[in-house]
């Protein structure tokens, strides 16, 4: 099981909706043409679909409705909006998408909200028993039949399930925890034993050690936890209040069990196609339980989620809108929260991302206060000071994190010694930028972005050419489809005098990044050494039309000066 995971500061089962009238599918067009009067508005809401703006989809949504209110299609259309929102509207329009499998979700999950757990029950047993509905279906069944005071019948009823293919152990954890929540305490211990044997992930750590701790025995439920930490480095900042809170109990209700269902279910979606489920799942989770942090750092990353572009291009950039919308989602996770570090660090990279970075630099500072002795913090902030060019700024915030590392450094320390380096390059101190880099390929000496920057670096300095050769040929063996490798061992090649093969991997390196005014330029430099002045003014050219930056700009401006323009 592989219910979630934060995984580069982010299941099990693969599986997809098959549409059909108890399956959810995104607004592609409404089957009923909209009243003359809706249209405007109904136009405005798929605007804001296609612009990933949910809530304001909504709003549209209603406004249309209410124009052309007897329109199904559109109603369907407005409660998909309304659910990716987290939006009240979705309850309301409920009601008219019956044939919904997400609407007998919410249905469902509001009678339990009110305490009715037999109408609960009720709507419940509506799903269907195949597609995802048919997985989470045992689950919400089971957590609602605990509520209604009946724990026994509710895990009896996951026994079929509990060997079911690469979903029975989330069944085996869910019946742990009904046992546990109901002081069953034998029961709970046998299934929490069978569900011990997973790869390690955020929620079962934990559970596991909560249980553990509980039982009085902290060793194990700390052993739970540093696994995980082990695992997955970008959480060692929350360790110490994961442990500090592990003798808590992570499900105190049935609607925690509900909402665990839901984050389990969304956690193991991992197809790009399936980002409305994710979404619909993971409101459903915070509606049940809105403190659930494990949720609000899952719905970000979600909400930030972009599809790739067409023929293999990188997906674009998330929108400011997008970006907004996970701010407001990790905003309530709270100081005291043992999440609270995690979610500090996704925050601070979306402010940043949103050209604040006084506002992330604030807040990192909060987080870096809040857990001494963990350089993550601060190396965050020293990143986003980069990012907006303080290098004297970034420096301190480096200085202080590697202070922390203690020495001998250990191996992950590479990264600070490697940024803060940059730092001191781009600051104009080689002096101190080349040992930092030094120590950073000591540490981390198969790092092929390491081995390309000091290469470089000695390159355009004229600087132990063989060495630099050497040293970008071990990183072009290490990513030979990196067009920024290829360029710098194609421009030391130059430097050495080695036209012909300068020619060639420069050549490789624009067909790799044909969008990059400094490779272009290379590729313009080794035409001109070899003599090809029309080709060397064409590729100058090219490179200028790719906007580079006022020192590249100036640089090419003034070999063009070498060559007769189109002579």
């Amino acid at each position: 099981m592989n219910a979630f995971s934060l995984v580069g500061r982010r299941g099990a089962v693969a599986a997809c909706i098959i549409l059909s009238a108890c399956a959810a599918a995104p607004p592609s067009g409404a089957a009923d043409p909209v009243g003359a009067n809706a249209y405007g508005a109904f136009l405005a809401a798929r605007y804001a679909d296609a612009q990933q703006d949910p809530a304001t989809a909504t709003e549209f949504y209603a406004q249309a409705l209410a124009a052309d209110p007897d329109n199904q299609s559109l109603a369907g259309e407005a409660f998909i909006a309304a659910l990716l929102a987290g939006s009240p509207r979705a309850a309301a329009l409920a009601g008219a998408n019956a044939d919904n499998a997400l609407a007998v979700m919410l249905l469902g999950n509001d009678e339990a909200l009110a305490g009715n757990y037999e109408a609960a029950i009720t709507e419940f047993t509506q799903l269907p028993s195949d597609d995802l509905a048919g997985l989470i279906k045992p689950l919400l069944l089971a957590w609602a039949e605990a509520g209604n005071g009946a724990p026994s019948q509710a895990i009896a009823g996951l026994g079929p399930d509990l060997n079911s293919g690469p979903f029975g152990p989330v069944y085996v954890l869910n019946a742990a925890m009904i046992a546990d929540v109901s002081r069953d305490m034998s029961d709970a211990s046998t299934y929490y034993a069978a569900a011990a044997n997973q790869p390690p992930n955020l929620r079962l750590a934990q559970i596991l050690a909560s249980w553990q701790a509980r039982q009085g025995n902290a060793a194990a439920a700390r052993a739970a936890l540093d696994e995980l930490a082990a695992a997955h480095p970008d959480l060692q900042i929350a360790l110490p209040a994961l442990v500090a809170n592990m003798a808590k109990p992570v499900i105190g209700t049935p609607l925690d069990g509900m909402a665990e269902a839901y984050l389990t279910l969304a956690g193991s979606l991992d197809q790009p196609s399936q980002l409305l489920l994710r979404t619909t799942f993971l409101r459903f989770a915070l509606a049940l339980r809105p403190n659930l942090a494990a949720a609000r750092l899952l719905l970000a990353n979600v909400q930030t989620a972009t599809q790739p572009g067409a023929n293999g291009a990188p997906a674009p950039a998330p929108t400011a809108v997008q970006m907004n919308q996970a701010l407001a989602t990790l905003r309530p996770i709270g100081t005291d929260d043992p999440l609270y570090g995690p979610a500090a660090l996704q925050e601070a990279d979306l402010l940043a991302a949103l050209n604040r970075p006084d506002d992330a630099v604030a807040l990192l500072n909060q987080l870096a206060a809040a857990t001494p002795g963990n350089p993550d913090a601060l190396q965050a902030a020293g990143d986003v000071l980069r990012g907006d060019n303080q290098y004297a700024a970034a420096i301190s915030q480096y200085d202080k994190a590697i202070a922390m590392t203690g020495q001998p450094p250990p191996a992950a320390a590479w990264t600070l010694y490697f940024d803060r380096g940059i730092c001191e390059d781009q600051s104009g101190d080689w002096n101190a930028a080349q040992p930092d880099l030094l120590n950073a390929l000591a540490l981390a000496p198969n790092q092929p972005y390491l081995l390309n920057y000091i290469g470089y670096s000695w390159a355009q300095r004229g600087e132990k050419l063989q060495q630099a050769h050497d040293m970008l040929q071990e990183a072009a063996g290490l990513d030979p489809n990196d067009g920024a490798v290829i360029d710098s061992l194609g421009y030391v090649s130059l430097r050495q005098g080695h036209t012909a093969d300068a020619l060639s991997l420069l050549t490789q390196a624009v067909e790799l990044d044909p969008d990059d005014a400094e490779v272009n330029a290379h590729l313009g430099d080794a035409f001109y050494a070899a003599g090809m002045k029309l080709q060397a003014d064409y590729q100058w050219q090219r490179a200028l039309s790719l906007k580079p930056d006022e020192k590249l700009q100036a640089e090419i401006t003034g070999r063009l000066k070498q060559v007769e323009p189109h002579a």
